[in-house]
């Protein structure tokens, strides 16, 4: 048939530069397969054709396999080698760059978990190619919790991309088709809306009036055909996809005859039908015995040919196999958890419990507790809760009390991220107090390193700490590595509010031991855990070390949850250092990401920076993040939000509601000097009754706290301290001048005048080239031609403090040396 009314499109597509996306889209039938071919059909350029099954799980990496069987080199060995699955997807994006060559994934509304992760991978990187990503999908069968979403939502933005929906043909296209003596012209399009492929199968048996329905189109050519090709077509319609010519079971002469009359096309040594709706509708017209035999036998030819355990278990499932679904589910499973298809591999083995009857019932219990860790790898919690708490009464029946321990564990984090934290908690030491009654053991290793990891959440510091200890002694001398890196990640976590030191040597153990197990997830926790640590006890040059390498470390294995984690908390990071724009640019970046923890940091972020701008909207930000923090009921999150309500409420002259009061007591009753500190502080203390266990710039006098807040990087605390001095009101209100921070300048001044003192006008307070109080003030020294150690000793700050102050006033005006800086003073204070 003639391209009608896409000329537009493919002109679109031979003028795309490379380095770029291409989403086609339209309904089943439109043309995007057409077009595509139309397209490549014309190029001097490699073309690399993957295609998504339809099969109910599809085959992992289904499109990549594809692919890999058309090249050489790295892809192909990577694919035949079972490599991890960033090293596929580097070779997959080797090929775009150095052949230029066209990448083509269909149908990618089929695709597994894998491909899409493949096809993210890509997409975030195709820029730096010189090929063409080239993605088709069916737009009218991607709702809005459809997986492909996560990607066209990454696009969404993306000017770059080019986006092809294929519309229906007008009547006229039809016409031209149908021609002079072909059937009536208005009457197809109305019944086939325009679709291509439903006109091309009314135009293929034009003795028949038009019918109502594609479906009706198909089997009424199909019925024209002999009861020998009629059959072939049975026999290929029970492959998704696509049939290997040798497996057919009819005749050569009924298949060629089934290809002679349009129905089926060759394709090398596949057989296929021109459309998956033809197929469809073959397949379902088959008689019920005839079908189940025909599965039967593919079932026996695909596995004499080895074939993907995916295809396998389709057929088995489709012939009632029982023992076959048994076999291949458990290998596809394995095989989809391997490459991160997470979701196919619970699939997988939900299919094997759907004919787990009759089996034994530690094969029972095993099957279920595979499936609750997919579960839980996929995202899907309550189902990894529910199949969890099945297998551990299964274990408990058969008087495996190791197993039933070690499960108990696991179950207890995967509570956890359900918000379900007192279960968790309840859950782990049932695991503990059983696992204690049995011979040492992997059973007792998960109990320890779990319990160890929701103390640590918790900020149970000496709980977190033994426990992992013991859980570290425990995994090295049974060989769990992975388990070994959990336990050393919660113990170095926990280590930072008491021991910082010692904190980063457990956390670097910790990274070396998920390196060592080959866990990019656990190393990707234990580079964030170093950084979202240290920023929480403010040494933040080592914090922004490693959120910056967990976020490199996570975009090139698209680790999203991770990745997001670490973006928040560098947000937080540089707004709590006054950098409030990069803040608010990151916290952007976090998006509307579904990890709670990150959404909890980044909302908190930002509703602190606009109460603090004076923005509106800071109050309904800080209430949607309490909602989430308080299902924790962890102080790490409580804390952070509980100050900024507070402070909000400060700011504008009301009470802190009683979370305040509450998440102070708790910080107490834990022992976390910087939460006690911080939320002490909005709790209005008398002098001199600052709790002896806040961190210490909390507990010093206002001029000693301002120095040392300037020496941690912290401008707006440093503001604050001087607040509380009636001698330096006029330094804290330039200070929050510079950061833009009116709600605290309206405060300071209006204190000042209650005073009796008279305030400046904020023009004089914002320094016109954006330097902090601090700043300002050593650029005046500077222009007197002070040293660093002069500076110091005039402002009482430490030398390396009036170092960075230097090196900050140098790059805020653009100048190279601290003479160009004085003069850039001089002269501004004369203009």
């Amino acid at each position: 048939m003639a391209l009608l009314e896409r000329e537009h499109w493919l002109d679109a597509l031979r003028r795309c530069p490379a380095g770029r996306v291409v989403l086609v889209s339209g309904e089943a039938g439109i043309g995007k397969t057409a077009l595509v071919r139309a397209f490549c059909d014309g190029l001097t350029r490699p073309v690399l054709w993957g295609s998504c099954d339809a099969l109910r799980t599809p085959q992992p990496l289904g499109p990549l396999h594809d692919i890999a069987r058309q090249v050489t080199g790295e892809l192909a060995a990577a694919m035949a080698a079972e490599s991890p699955r960033h090293a596929m997807f580097s070779a997959f994006l080797d090929q775009l760059t150095a052949r230029e060559a066209v990448a083509v994934v269909e149908d990618a509304h089929w695709a597994d978990e894998a491909t899409l992760d493949l096809l993210m991978f890509a997409a975030r990187r195709i820029s730096s190619t010189r090929g063409l990503l080239v993605i088709t999908f069916r737009d009218d069968e991607v709702g809005s919790d459809h997986s492909l979403r996560a990607l066209l939502g990454a696009l969404a933005t993306d000017r770059s991309v080019l986006r092809v929906r294929l519309s229906p043909l007008s009547a006229a296209a039809v016409a031209t088709l149908v021609g002079p003596d072909g059937p009536d012209a208005a009457e197809l399009h109305a019944r086939a809306d325009g679709n291509p492929f439903f006109v091309t199968e009314v135009l293929a048996d034009p003795d028949h009036r038009v019918p109502e329905t594609v479906r009706d189109a198909v089997l009424a050519r199909a019925a024209g055909l002999g009861p020998a090709e009629r059959d072939a077509l049975n026999s290929v319609a029970v492959f998704p996809g696509y049939a290997p010519a040798p497996l057919v079971q009819a005749p050569r002469r009924a298949v060629d005859g089934c290809v002679d009359a349009g129905m089926l096309i060759r394709d090398g040594t596949r057989i296929l039908f021109r459309h998956e709706l033809a197929r469809l509708a073959i397949e379902e017209s088959i008689a019920s015995a005839r079908k189940t035999e025909l599965h039967e036998r593919a079932l026996a030819a695909l596995t004499q040919r080895g074939s993907d355990p995916a295809r396998l278990v389709y057929h088995a499932e489709e012939a009632g196999d029982a023992a076959a679904v048994l076999v291949h589910a458990g290998t596809a499973a394995r095989r989809a958890a391997a490459v991160g298809a997470h979701r196919q591999a619970a699939d997988h083995y939900a299919q094997a419990l759907r004919f787990a009857d009759g089996i034994s019932p530690r094969d029972h219990a095993e099957l279920l507790e595979r499936h609750g860790e997919a579960c839980a790898h996929a995202g899907r919690g309550a189902a990894a809760v529910l199949s969890s708490r099945l297998a551990i009464e299964r274990w408990r029946a058969e008087g495996d009390r190791e197993r039933e321990a070690a499960l108990m564990a696991y179950c207890s984090y995967y509570l956890w991220n359900q918000g379900q934290n007192a279960e968790a908690h309840a859950m782990v030491r049932q695991a503990l107090a059983l696992a204690e009654r049995l011979p040492e053991g992997p059973g007792l290793v998960a109990a320890y390193t779990w319990s160890a990891y929701l103390l640590m959440l918790a900020r149970d510091v000496p709980g977190a700490v033994r426990t992992g200890n013991r859980a570290a002694v425990l995994a090295e001398r049974f060989g769990e590595q992975t388990l070994l890196a959990r336990a050393l990640n919660a113990v170095g976590s926990a280590l930072w509010s008491t021991e910082p030191d010692l904190a980063v040597r457990t956390m670097l153990r910790s990274l070396r031991a998920a390196r060592a197990a080959c866990d990019d997830g656990a190393v990707g926790s234990a580079m964030v855990n170093l950084g979202s640590a240290a920023g929480e006890v403010r040494r933040y040059d080592l914090a922004e070390h490693w959120l910056n390498e967990a976020m490199q470390w996570c975009s090139d294995r698209d680790l999203d949850d991770v990745r997001s984690y670490a973006t928040a908390w560098l947000a937080r990071c540089l707004w709590e250092r006054g950098q409030w724009s990069a803040a608010e640019a990151l916290v952007e970046q976090v998006g509307a990401t579904e990890c709670t923890p990150s959404r909890i940091v980044a909302l908190t972020v930002l509703g602190r920076l606009r109460t603090r701008r004076g923005d509106p909207g800071a109050a309904e930000i800080l209430d949607e993040a309490w909602s989430l923090a308080e299902r924790t009921g962890d102080l790490q999150r409580l804390w952070p939000v509980a100050a900024g309500r507070a402070e909000l409420a400060r700011l504008s002259g009301q009470q802190a509601d009683s979370h305040l009061s509450e998440t102070y007591e708790l910080a107490v009753r834990l022992g976390i000097g910087w939460a006690i500190g911080e939320l002490g502080q909005w709790l209005e203390p008398e002098p001199g009754e600052v709790h002896p266990a806040a961190a210490a710039p909390y507990r010093m006098n206002p001029v000693e706290a301002s120095r040392t807040w300037d020496e941690l990087g912290c401008p707006y605390e440093s503001a604050m301290a001087l607040a509380e001095s009636p001698d330096h009101l006029r330094e804290a209100l330039r200070g929050f001048e510079a950061l833009g921070a009116r709600p605290a300048a309206d405060l300071v001044a209006r204190r000042m005048r209650d005073l009796g003192f008279r305030t400046p006008r904020r023009s004089t307070l914002a320094h016109p080239d954006g330097l902090t109080a601090r700043e300002a003030d050593v650029l005046g020294l500077l222009r007197d031609g002070l040293r660093n150690s002069e500076i110091a000793d005039r402002l009482r700050i430490a030398e390396k403090t009036a170092g960075h102050h230097v090196s900050s006033i140098l790059a805020k005006l653009g100048v190279r040396t601290r003479q160009e800086a004085a003069r850039h003073g001089e002269i501004a204070e004369r203009t």
